[in-house]
């Protein structure tokens, strides 16, 4: 296994440690213990952490870019013009919109996370809802 991927797959195991240690200190400047929303998110780092279970166990150039992880940049296909657009997915502290790095904690992030390569999803946006399509993942980490 070449270097660059040792090291992506040593930042998804530091994932996992980080989430199983740190879940709730993590939720808890960004939400009430009792939300809904909380609740929501709680359960999608479960599966987050599933997921990287799983691509971890069976790690190879391709596992790594078949879902969109906290790291990976996705190529966003707009429906309704044709235009694409890409984001890469981090953390809440190293988000920067105006880069298009977008939290996994924004709507849109949410919305990617664990997506495939294919998927569709409806964003709600100020002007209104859009259909996207994922085009492309390739994780960076």
């Amino acid at each position: 296994m070449n270097r660059r991927l040792m090291d992506c797959k040593t930042q998804l195991i530091n994932q996992l440690v980080y989430f199983d240690d740190e879940k709730a200190k993590f939720l808890k400047p960004y939400f009430d213990d009792k939300s809904k929303e909380r609740a929501d998110l709680d359960r999608l780092l479960t599966s987050y952490c599933k997921e990287l279970e799983h691509i971890v166990s069976d790690f190879n150039e391709t596992t790594i870019h078949s879902t969109v992880l906290i790291g990976s940049q996705v190529k966003l296909r707009y429906e309704d013009d044709g235009s694409c657009e890409t984001y890469t997915v981090v953390f809440p502290n190293e988000a920067q919109p105006e880069l298009n790095r977008i939290s996994f904690l924004s709507p849109i992030g949410r919305k990617l996370l664990l997506s495939k390569v294919m998927q569709s999803h409806e964003l709600d946006l100020p002007l209104g809802v859009t259909k996207i399509n994922i085009e492309d993942i390739e994780y960076g980490g």
